[in-house]
């Protein structure tokens, strides 16, 4: 294989998207070295979640093997409040930060909120790429963007962007705080009726292939 393969889902179950994803990554995905050194095996990802999967994430109704479950996943929601302490829990920075304070004073999520009142528009995204800080950094952001267009007054659709991500133990959890955080933070009464996901490294590490091996579809 010279390169990683491109893998497309669309998927109304919330719970089935995950479980296709991981099981066409251990089949198909390109075994490669990670900057840690150990092994995971890659794809190219794009999952497109409609029907009633959006309402299956606000529910946090995980796939039963999926590791982090809806108990850890509800305490990770915290995360994407404005109140989350997260320097005294040790971290570099958080998504929600850099949504809210993005370079020390842009509060992102606010304009999204602004752009998406006044109708159909392209033009609304937030991102958390700090160029001087990441480039550098030994962790740097795996979300790069949030893209949101209304397709009426009360229905929208949203795009995330990844440059890299942990399939197997994150995506559900990760997809989780990001949809309840816009629907407290920019939404309002609008729904999403379109989610898309896109990752340029969707990628199980070699620590989780035995389990993720033994993954089903519900």
């Amino acid at each position: 294989m010279e390169f990683p393969p491109n893998i497309d889902i669309v998927e109304s179950d919330f719970p089935k998207a995950w479980a296709k994803l991981v099981i066409k990554i251990m089949i198909s995905g390109m075994v490669l070295t990670t900057e840690y050194g150990n092994k995971s095996k890659d794809v190219c990802s794009r999952i497109t979640l409609n029907g009633g999967a959006v309402n299956q994430i606000l529910k946090r109704e995980m796939h039963p093997q999926e590791p982090f479950g809806k108990i850890r996943t509800g305490e990770y929601l915290k995360q994407y409040t404005r109140d989350y302490d997260w320097k005294a829990q040790g971290f570099e920075y958080t998504y929600m930060d850099r949504l809210v304070n993005y370079n020390g004073s842009i509060d992102q999520l606010a304009a999204l909120k602004q752009k998406i009142k006044k109708g159909i528009t392209r033009r609304a995204q937030a991102i958390t790429w700090l160029p001087g800080q990441d480039v550098n950094t030994e962790h740097p952001p795996c979300l790069q963007r949030i893209w949101i267009r209304p397709l009426s007054e009360s229905t929208c659709e949203v795009h995330l962007s990844w440059r890299s991500r942990d399939a197997y133990s994150a995506w559900s959890s990760n997809i989780c705080g990001i949809v309840d955080m816009l629907y407290r933070e920019v939404l309002d009464d609008m729904k999403i009726v379109k989610f898309v996901d896109v990752c340029d490294s969707a990628h199980i590490y070699d620590t989780d292939w035995d389990a993720a091996n033994k993954v089903r579809l519900p």
